[in-house]
């Protein structure tokens, strides 16, 4: 209660600093849809625009004999797997098999929210993906995609009976709206002239909004970004974020968020998110070396990062601490884990981009540390997350009874809130005192279903719990506690509705350095 007392005495005592300089309301730009008291987006990503070389074919046969197959079909959204969110942008994967010698054209047809959708590919050999953007659904409703393939004409199918397949999902409606601002802070001149500002910098702001129309599971309309290209300006005290001694400089880091953050919501007061961005070499040159983004705990909905024209993920980063996820990287482990890697393919479907994983393609999360190599996304646990956040605490909806999450959480909020407390959600490390908190979100529950965690190290089982819903939607925590200290190794918990198996999370335990 003192901290946030102390920032509202400062950002109030910054109004008339803040108010006589820095940009106008006019300057404004749209961009419309195509803790310790510390958090940094460590330097250890960047978003590459190139779409993934394609399967190369033969000579395409215009005649002849093969029975085409549509072996599955997936449709994703950001992540394989998880429900439709309304109104996000969609593509349709089908796997197709081929069974003659060489390539051949087929059709692809796709029935999509009372839509059809048509491509015509090559396809050879067991298994070609043909991908198909289908747009956002526009009918909330449980939906079933009907897919089918055929060949062209002059070409024969000796087996029809293989060649269409369906895949029902349900729906969800998150209410959250994201309205960003992003404010340049602190250019000079001679920086703006150097880094080619007017033309990069409405670039960079692009990139940032597309990756998180992309990686987040909101509907389109509901994520907003505006910029202005005029920089605000830092006094001196604003500008350390270290002592001569090397340690956090609390003050004027509060000063420098205060007067950020009244700088951009005097030009967007309805800003959910302002992201302070500096030129190149801003933190090393005031005191911090190894940051590309800090959030400050006491100053909510503020965040900063600096200025790298190929990284597009900062305020992805920096806004799920916003919404109260933990870090992805961990330098407290022995060896020290700079990445969380995904868990689950997916699809960024605003670049026409597959993040396909497998064990010779890694690809870390928004929330690990930063590496120019790594190109990173969202996972099944940040997804999930966010997806029950933005539904069940900002009054969203759901097509069916379903359980959106099951976060682990190193704290959990009081008062039969259940759900995961302040840069507490999406743990993977606890200590061998530390409870284990895991953070249920039930979805549009009729009442009276049976909701069960099985805990287990590695294949033994050493815990199980029940509870029972009521109806609506809520959270539900679960625990594991040991008072003499959690034996060390892997876990993992199972979550079952009825006894059907939901969600599985996984984790550690181990003593930090």
């Amino acid at each position: 209660m003192i901290k946030r007392f102390l920032v509202v005495t400062l950002l109030l005592g910054f109004c008339a600093l803040v108010l006589g300089c820095g940009t106008s309301a006019d300057d404004v730009t749209r961009l419309t849809a195509p803790r310790s008291a510390f958090d940094a987006v460590m330097l250890d990503q960047s978003l590459l625009d190139e779409i993934p070389a394609q399967k190369s074919f033969g000579v395409i046969q215009a005649s002849g004999t093969t029975d085409l197959s549509l072996d599955d079909v997936i449709v994703t959204q950001a992540v394989d797997g998880e429900p439709l969110i309304f109104n996000k942008d969609t593509v349709v994967r089908a796997v197709v098999g081929s069974t003659g010698s060489g390539a051949f054209n087929a059709t692809v047809t796709v029935q999509f929210d009372g839509k059809t959708f048509t491509t015509t590919k090559p396809v050879e050999g067991k298994q070609t993906i043909v991908d198909l953007a289908v747009g956002a659904p526009e009918t909330f409703q449980t939906q079933t995609v009907q897919v089918t393939v055929e060949p062209e004409s002059g070409v024969n199918d000796p087996d029809l009976t293989n060649n269409a397949k369906g895949v029902t999902l349900p729906m969800v409606k998150p209410n959250e709206k994201i309205i960003a601002f992003f404010l340049p802070v602190d250019w000079t001149p001679e920086q703006r002239q150097r880094y080619n500002f007017e033309q990069t910098f409405p670039q960079f702001v692009e990139e940032n909004a597309t990756y998180l129309r992309g990686a987040y599971p909101l509907p389109k309309d509901q994520i907003e970004v505006y910029s202005t290209n005029t920089p605000h300006m830092l006094a001196a005290n604003e500008k350390r974020l270290s002592n001569n001694q090397g340690d956090p400089d609390v003050v004027s880091s509060h000063l420098l968020y205060a007067t950020i953050s009244l700088a951009a919501r005097r030009l967007r007061p309805d800003a959910t998110l302002v992201v302070g961005v500096f030129p190149p070499g801003w933190y090393a040159a005031h005191g911090n070396k190894s940051a590309l983004g800090l959030a400050l705990a006491d100053v909510k909905g503020t965040v900063t990062a600096q200025y790298v024209l190929t990284d597009a993920t900062t305020s992805a980063h920096e806004l799920a601490h916003l919404y109260w996820m933990y870090e992805d990287y961990d330098y407290s482990l022995k060896p020290p884990r700079p990445f969380t890697w995904l868990d689950q393919s997916g699809y960024f479907v605003q670049k026409n981009q597959p993040e396909e994983i497998s064990d010779t393609n890694k690809i870390p999360t928004f929330l690990s540390a930063y590496a120019p190599d790594k190109p990173s996304w969202v996972d099944t646990r940040i997804y999930e997350y966010l997806t029950a956040k933005f539904t069940l605490q900002s009054g969203g909806e759901t097509t069916e009874p379903m359980i959106l999450a099951a976060t682990l959480a190193r704290q959990v909020e009081p008062d039969d809130k259940n759900f995961p407390s302040d840069y507490a959600a999406g743990y993977q490390h606890f200590e061998p005192k530390q409870t284990v908190y895991l953070s249920v979100a039930a979805a549009n529950m009729r009442g009276g279903e049976t909701l069960e965690a099985q805990w287990y190290q590695g294949n033994k089982q050493v815990f199980t719990a029940k509870q029972s819903l009521n109806s609506g939607n809520g959270w539900y925590v679960f625990q594991l506690r040991n008072r003499s200290g959690i034996p060390k190794g892997e876990y993992h918990v199972d979550i079952f509705l009825d006894g059907k198996l939901v969600k599985t999370s996984k984790f550690e335990v181990s003593s930090s350095q």
